[in-house]
């Protein structure tokens, strides 16, 4: 009976270090886990990265493809649309950290030197808008709206400044606090008649 109790006593005794010695196993896989994740936090970033370099590339070469083919570039379908606000708003966030550059096989595909680049508004741009401006814009369908005046003036080589009735005929979405905000930042000129144009 005392040998027993003897026993269970340094059983109770050894708790603490056998504790102390779980708890170091723990925080040693904790440490690991919490590597592995960033790890893949990474692979996740510049997987993402690789998918909007695709899609930006793809809708790049197919707007080449049918200008240099003459043909009228139709209007985006809704999903389009969407797609293409996502990727905006993506690009226009900036809020993951800069990382390498990804090694991306689409990066590589060359672009024709004469294809106009389509640069959104930046938040920077836009916040320097004064506020009473674009309180009731949001910057995503402000680039939206901007890609389609790019799209038309630019790669369709129009020159006629357009209202706001004829650029909503034309599925553009257009208000008069997106062309002010446009306008602001020297994107677009207004004339005396409220018709607006790119100033590139």
């Amino acid at each position: 009976m005392m040998t027993r109790l003897r026993l269970v006593g340094e059983r109770k005794r050894e708790n603490p270090v056998t504790l102390l010695e779980k708890l170091s196993v723990v925080k040693s896989r904790y440490k690991m886990l919490c590597a592995q994740l960033e790890e893949i936090s990474k692979e996740q970033r510049e997987s993402m990265s690789c998918i909007h370099a695709t899609l930006e590339n793809t809708m790049k070469m197919v707007q080449a493809l049918q200008r240099h083919a003459d043909l009228e570039l139709s209007p985006l379908s809704e999903e389009e649309q969407s797609a293409e606000q996502q990727l905006a708003c993506k690009t226009v966030k900036g809020t993951d950290p800069p990382m390498e550059e990804p090694l991306c096989l689409v990066s590589t595909v060359p672009i024709p030197e004469e294809e106009p680049h389509f640069k959104p508004v930046t938040k920077e741009m836009f916040m320097a808008v004064p506020r009473i401006i674009r309180s009731t814009v949001k910057l995503v369908d402000l680039n939206s709206f901007y890609r389609e005046l790019f799209n038309y003036f630019v790669l369709n080589g129009n020159r006629a400044a357009l209202s706001v009735a004829q650029m909503n005929k034309m599925n553009m979405k257009a208000t008069n606090s997106r062309l002010q905000i446009l306008k602001e930042l020297s994107i677009v000129e207004i004339d005396k008649q409220g018709n607006a144009k790119l100033t590139v």
